[in-house]
């Protein structure tokens, strides 16, 4: 069965944590000078970024949905019939903004059709310890 689109894998992680996703050629998203979600926004700490309120909170703010739209358009650039299309999404610690602004990719992008699967390597864990 052939799909009408390529596989977008899309990662969110935290800089911090010294761990890069690998990827060939990925898609590469900085949700760092995003807006940090704030108190009312973070109630939801188990859920981090997922939290409907930390997305709705990064996702409507300006830097958001310039940030958000420019990857639409290079992701979309990159669909074709097959295969797969890394897509790293970062901020500093990958617990708010990075799989905020993934989430809101992988909403646009399946009610496009297009399938898509999310990965967030540091939603939950701590700050990684500071490099002295």
């Amino acid at each position: 069965m052939l799909r009408p689109f390529s596989t977008v894998v899309i990662t969110s992680y935290g800089a911090a944590h010294h761990d890069v996703p690998l990827g060939v050629r990925p898609v590469m998203v900085d949700a760092s000078l995003l807006p940090e979600p704030d108190a009312v926004s973070r109630a939801g700490q188990q859920l981090g970024g997922r939290s409907p309120a930390a997305r709705a909170y990064v996702a409507r703010s300006p830097a958001g949905r310039l940030v958000i739209g420019q990857a639409l358009e290079r992701i979309r650039q990159r669909l074709g019939p097959s295969g797969e299309i890394a897509v790293h999404v970062r901020s500093a610690h990958g617990r708010y903004r990075a799989p905020a602004v993934a989430e809101e990719l992988a909403d646009q992008l399946r009610a496009a059709g297009v399938p898509v699967q999310v990965i967030h390597r540091h939603l939950g864990r701590p700050d990684p310890p500071a490099a002295r």
